[in-house]
């Protein structure tokens, strides 16, 4: 490790801070796994990415209509006996809410058939994107049922850009109305055209017919302050995760030191990241206990263990228990904390908050008492009060028309490390049409895979699973989903527009 950590710091130290990126994200929620190690690098004033891939949009969006993005708990789960999942498909990747929704009546919104929508009493299958349309129309629907206020959006536009009828939003109010669901909230909607404003409008829903509390989508928001645990010290600048790519290609990023992460699988236009670092434009430094896609291009590379070798403290998006992760096997490789704190001694840096004692850092940012934490395994953090809601009903633009590429979960790959214990898996593109090898196409680029016809999907629609994101060729799949963002930032991966070629014929 000795020798990896001298090039590295060599490398770091040949560049401006502005170059450098550290590119991490959630893995298994532990605080001394993602949230601690950035000190080192908020302490060398690097850049940081602005963690929107996967749940800010709604964080912020839930946030501009109750003050937090706070909501039911499983306790509420277990009380509720009706739901509406809206852009989720909880039984492959919320089994633990599954469990608690089954037996239960279940209406499920989607643009596809999905195994939740599947094994739901009623399922509405909207055009992509159209969630926002969908939620004005419920809205609309509940005002003429004396709920909330008068909504002006025409029905032509609803049903025109949701692609349902009139008879089935308000079939859809009238489930709100009658059997007062738990509405749960996918992040995959804040990765729509809109997607925010979709968001901020289902969660005002319940709260218009006096439903306290009655939507999740992420309660990882309250009770724990992530600030301090990436320390005082700041970056020197933000760059989106959608822009990523771009700032390498211009040559303002040089530098990127990954942990906890595998962006060449998830972010947009990573093959560019790849032709970077074979270019020599990119030095890549990769921090992980598997030879991730990511892993395999890097210039330097640290074996890391597992959260079965460690310690850490562990939080939820849903519950509201913080884990103490205690070490079952022996250690293979070094820890994050470890290597980020060799790396600061090397660089001789003498930054307060690098060198505090990571317990008593986590003790400080959640007020929990780390002996107890350590004592008792799990300590429960404190629920908010809910707020009242501020309602703002947004103006929507008429969602751009085409053929569209969206992504889901697939069960036994829910994250990308499972293809190490299930292998790859073909570059499958569903959809109502077409069989056979052949092209996918965006205006960033063009990728082959093999298309497979399902009654699943509706016309218009390209549904992959995020099992194997690269092509037949290897090719990342994002290579062809650009830098467009939502209004926080968050890349718009469910909303790319595309045209599909099989035998040199192209299809609209």
């Amino acid at each position: 490790m000795d020798e990896a950590v001298r090039k590295v710091v060599k490398e770091i130290k040949a560049r401006k801070p502005t170059e450098v990126i550290h590119v991490e994200y959630d893995g298994n929620q532990g605080l001394l796994t993602w949230y601690f190690p950035a000190r080192l690098w908020n302490a060398i004033h690097s850049a940081t990415t602005d963690y929107s891939i996967c749940s800010l949009e709604g964080h912020m969006a839930i946030s501009k209509v109750y003050g937090s993005s706070f909501g039911a708990t499983p306790e509420d789960f277990s009380k509720a006996d009706s739901f509406v999942v809206w852009g989720s498909d909880p039984k492959t990747n919320f089994i633990h809410g599954w469990k608690l929704m089954k037996g239960k009546y279940i209406a499920t919104i989607d643009v596809r058939m999905s195994s939740t929508a599947k094994e739901s009493d009623r399922a509405f299958i909207i055009r992509p994107s159209s969630d926002a349309f969908l939620a004005i129309g419920v809205l609309k629907s509940l005002h003429e049922m004396g709920y909330g206020e008068e909504i002006h959006t025409p029905w032509e536009v609803i049903e025109e850009e949701t692609g349902v009828g009139r008879d089935e939003v308000e079939e859809l109010a009238s489930i709100y109305v009658e059997k007062r669901p738990l509405t749960i909230i996918g992040f995959a909607l804040g990765r729509t055209f809109q997607g925010g404003k979709a968001i901020s409008m289902i969660s005002m829903i319940p709260s218009l017919l006096g439903i306290k509390r009655g939507f999740y989508y992420s309660n990882s928001s309250y009770g724990i302050n992530f600030s301090y645990l990436r320390g005082t010290s700041k970056p020197s600048r933000v760059v989106g995760m959608a822009d990523l790519y771009r700032e390498v290609e211009r040559g303002s990023i040089t530098f990127m030191f990954v942990w906890n992460s595998n962006p060449l699988h998830s972010l947009p236009g990573s093959d560019r990241i790849v032709e970077a670092v074979e270019e020599g434009r990119l030095f890549l430094v990769v921090h992980d206990p598997f030879v991730s896609e990511t892993a395999k291009v890097a210039n330097v590379l640290m074996p890391a263990p597992t959260y079965l070798e460690k310690e850490d403290v562990v939080y939820s998006y849903w519950h509201r228990y913080l884990v103490y992760n205690k070490p079952v096997l022996p250690k293979l490789g070094v820890d994050e904390v470890t290597l980020m704190r060799a790396i600061a001694k090397e660089m001789g840096l003498n930054d307060e908050s690098v060198w505090e004692d990571p317990w008593v850092a986590v003790e400080k940012a959640t007020g929990v008492d780390i002996v107890e934490l350590k004592s008792k395994g799990m300590v429960k953090l404190p629920e908010p009060e809910p707020a009242e809601p501020r309602f703002k009903i947004p103006t929507l633009e008429r969602t751009p028309k085409g053929k569209v590429l969206v992504f889901g979960s697939h069960p036994n790959f829910t994250n990308s490390q499972f293809k190490e214990i299930y292998g790859r898996k073909e570059a499958f593109a569903f959809n109502s049409s077409l069989d056979g090898v052949g092209y996918l196409k965006s205006k960033w680029g063009k990728i082959r895979v093999r298309f497979v016809k399902t009654d699943d999907v509706p016309e218009g629609v390209i549904f992959m699973f995020k099992n194997n994101l690269f092509d037949l060729d290897g090719k990342p799949v994002n290579s062809i989903i650009g830098n467009e963002k939502g209004e926080s930032g968050t890349p718009m991966l469910n909303f790319t527009l595309v045209e599909t070629e099989m035998n040199g014929e192209k299809n609209f």
